[in-house]
Parts: structure tokens; sequence; C-alpha cells
């Protein structure tokens, strides 16, 4: 049997908040088809989360309306449908897209990490040579102050 998921473990993996996908339930009923059972809540199989995901894609990425992502919705059923694409292989493929936007995500934030990184390792980098630099001028001042009065004695 396969196992259904809860509204907060199906936000945990569509990375939204609960209520979102309480509120994409009722927006898109038609294309969700959940069924539950009486005096329980609703569950969600992996044709929903494929179908959330979907969802999320439409609203979040290409910024779709409820509205226009209700009719791109439906023209993707029509199409895929009137094509005799296969289900499965359409949410499959919506599935691994979803799956490749959140690691471009992770991997994002990661170089933002590095980059925050870098900056600051040239910052003690610059402030390092900073402090060589007076150290090195400090200690030739030292050596020519020393060399004059060594001049000045001998000179006497």
């Amino acid at each position: 049997m396969e196992k259904k998921l809860t509204a907060k473990e199906a936000a945990r993996i569509l990375q939204v908040e609960e209520s979102t996908v309480r509120f994409w339930e009722k927006e898109f009923a038609e294309f969700l088809l959940i069924k539950a059972d009486k005096g329980q809540r609703n569950r969600y199989t992996q044709e929903n989360i494929e179908m959330f995901t979907k969802i999320r894609e439409l609203l979040h990425t290409e910024l779709y309306t409820i509205k226009g992502a209700r009719r791109r919705l439906e023209l993707d059923r029509t199409v895929g449908d009137s094509l005799g694409v296969d289900h499965n292989f359409k949410t499959t493929v919506v599935f691994m897209f979803s799956s490749i936007l959140s690691e471009l995500q992770e991997a994002r934030k990661e170089a933002d990490k590095l980059s925050r990184e870098v900056q600051n390792l040239k910052r003690a980098k610059n402030e390092i040579e900073e402090k060589l630099w007076e150290e090195q001028s400090r200690g030739l001042l030292g050596f020519f102050r020393t060399r004059l009065r060594v001049k000045q004695i001998e000179g006497e």
C-alpha cells in the first residue's frame, strides 16, 4: 500500500507553508482529486505531490496567477490526453525538474556562502598586509635611525 503524506509532510517536501498546501488543495481540487475518508484529514499520494510540485512551479517560478495556472494545467491535461502522453512520464519529468531546481537552489546558497567567505579572507589578507607593511616600515625607520646615530658618533 502506498504511503500517504500529511499536509505538514507535503509542505516540507514542497518547501512551502502548510497553509499553502491546504490553499492549493482547494484552488486546484479538480487536478488533485484527493480522496479523504470521512472524519479524517486529507492525505496526499505521490501523484498529489507531483501535481503540487507542478502548481508550485507555475506559481512561484513561472509567476502564473491562480487562474492562469488553472488554465495551464487544463491545457496540459487536454494536450497530454490528445497526444497520448503517459501521465506517469509527465509527472516523472516534473518531479525530476523540481528536484533539479532544489539542487540548484542549494548550490546557489553554497556559492553565496563561499563568496562571503572569500570576501572575508580578502579583508583579512589586506589587514595582514597593512600590518606587515607597518612593521617593515618601522623596522626600516629604526634601521636608518640606528645607522644615522652610528654615523653621527663616528663623525664626532
